[in-house]
C-alpha cells in the first residue's frame, strides 16, 4: 500500500532562529515538515520548553551528548 499525501505543497527551511518550531505548530493540521538540526543547544532549549507543555518529564542532554 502505497500513502499519498493530500497536501500539495512544503514548508522551507528559512533558518532554525525562525522555524524551529513550525513542525509543532503545523503539524495538528496534519502538516508534514522538516528542520535542518544544526544547533543543538537551540532544539535542546526547545525541547525544555515544549516537555513541561505536553506534560512530559524533561531530561536534558548534555553537550557532551549532541
Amino acid at each position: 500500500m502505497k500513502f499519498t499525501s493530500p497536501h500539495t505543497f512544503h514548508i522551507p527551511v528559512m533558518g532554525l532562529a525562525y522555524t524551529i518550531d513550525t513542525p509543532i505548530k503545523v503539524a495538528r493540521f496534519g502538516i508534514n515538515s522538516v528542520i535542518s538540526i544544526i544547533q543543538d543547544n537551540l532544539v535542546e532549549k526547545m525541547r525544555s520548553y515544549y516537555y513541561p507543555q505536553i506534560g512530559e518529564a524533561y531530561h536534558a542532554i548534555s553537550a557532551a551528548e549532541y
